[in-house]
């Protein structure tokens, strides 16, 4: 019922990155040792004096006394030595606080062995597990909420949308921008365009001052830019896979001028395969320090291709409802839309009508339920090829939007530069 390990871990962590402990829902006692109790309260006393925590702080409020006990400068020294890495911290804050719990039951339990009353057991239990996994118990206060929410409609906001925008116009008329804690899922079949979309999205709202981040679990981060690079020169697809022999002077120019254009865009990509929901929160949260004060947009490419936690005797139907919660909590978690491309089921293909449905997405129901907006993406020309009324139009059919209208909206798609534009009829 304790993890001496994982308590100097964490107690490492916060030493080599002090912003942890602010974070933290870690208190002096959901820590078993003594010694760690005691080093845990210093830090968290000096952290609240505004200073940093160094050794000399750490003397300074443990006395001589009290380092010796614990081991001394050498003990902080292997503390910080024990950390393979700091991006640990939440799962060993989670397995202390997971310990002081099972510590806490038994301790009600032999306290009421004598006189066992089931309800007032269940219910002290009840509270115990009412804390959650980082260690905060969840109060809920109405009062405080209607306060804050009461001068909403006289307080003046700069003009423009309340999410962040995708940059077309019609799309974010109908979502006011991409939400702030919204899952969003993406789903179309392959060559409809779905990486262009998330790719001139990312784009766009760069250009606005936002963070995109992009979790890349198919294409390598080079694939992802040279597409953004012919997007944003107007150069063919074609001639970026070979620029020395295809290229003339005037696409030299044109790519010259893409690169300084990109470079202005705080672009985060991660092409590792087969990542894992945890992984890619690290790897957020790594980029959140990094731009403190910008707001964030995280793109996923594409869901399928995410690792699941668990493999649930490889239960798929399991495996995508662990993911699609996982990505709510995540975009609650960072306050920050999180969209997530799909690959929809082959049945599309065996209908007269290849229009995107709910029921095309694989294991819809978890999805369904999960994702605060749902949209699909089609390109009749892809199936109709002598149509000309939608000869480069790209639909974008928003089939679910929890805090929204439904309805399909249309782009201008030129592929061959991977451009997505507003469409005018």
């Amino acid at each position: 019922m304790q993890n001496y390990q994982a308590e100097c871990e964490a107690l490492g962590c916060i030493l080599l990155d002090n912003e942890l402990l602010k974070e933290s829902s870690l208190t002096t006692e959901h820590f078993y040792e003594f010694n760690n109790k005691q080093l845990f309260s210093a830090m968290k006393q000096i952290l609240q004096s505004g200073d940093p925590i160094t050794l000399a702080a750490l003397n300074d409020k443990l006395g001589q006394s009290g380092m010796h006990m614990l081991g001394g400068p050498s003990f902080i020294e292997q503390l910080k030595q024990s950390v393979a890495s700091i991006h640990a911290f939440p799962s060993l804050e989670r397995l202390v606080i997971a310990n002081w719990k099972k510590r806490e039951i038994k301790r009600l339990l032999e306290e009421h062995a004598e006189n066992i009353d089931l309800n007032k057991i269940q219910n002290l239990i009840g509270e115990i597990n009412q804390i959650d996994q980082t260690g905060t118990k969840e109060v809920f206060n109405l009062v405080d909420h209607l306060a804050n929410l009461y001068d909403l409609p006289y307080q003046e906001v700069p003009k423009g949308f309340s999410g962040i925008p995708s940059g077309f116009n019609d799309l974010d008329y109908m979502t006011d921008g991409f939400q702030n804690e919204d899952s969003i899922i993406v789903g179309a079949r392959p060559s409809m365009g779905k990486t262009a979309f998330v790719l001139n999205i990312a784009k766009n709202a760069g250009f606005k001052g936002v963070v995109p981040i992009i979790f890349s679990l198919e294409m390598s981060a080079e694939s992802l830019i040279k597409r953004m690079l012919s997007c944003i020169g107007e150069i063919d697809g074609i001639k970026v896979r070979n620029p020395y022999n295809y290229f003339n002077e005037n696409d030299k120019t044109k790519w010259g001028f893409a690169i300084g254009e990109l470079g202005k865009i705080p672009l985060q990509i991660f092409d590792k395969p087969g990542q894992k929901v945890q992984e890619m929160r690290a790897k957020i949260r790594q980029v959140k320090k990094e731009f403190p004060n910008k707001k964030i947009l995280v793109m996923i490419d594409y869901l399928t291709l995410i690792t699941p936690a668990s493999d649930h005797n490889g239960n798929s139907h399991l495996q995508v409802s662990e993911i699609s919660a996982d990505l709510k909590s995540l975009a609650k978690e960072f306050k920050c839309p999180i969209i997530t491309l799909a690959q929809l089921s082959r049945g599309v293909e065996q209908r007269q009508n290849k229009r995107p449905a709910m029921s095309d997405l694989r294991e819809s129901g978890s999805i369904e339920q999960d994702a605060d907006v749902i949209m699909f993406l089609y390109r009749d020309e892809y199936y109709n090829k002598k149509t000309e009324e939608n000869e480069n139009v790209l639909e974008v059919d928003i089939a679910k939007q929890r805090n929204g209208p439904t309805g399909s909206i249309e782009l201008y798609y030129k592929k061959e530069i991977n451009k997505i534009e507003n469409l005018t009829r």
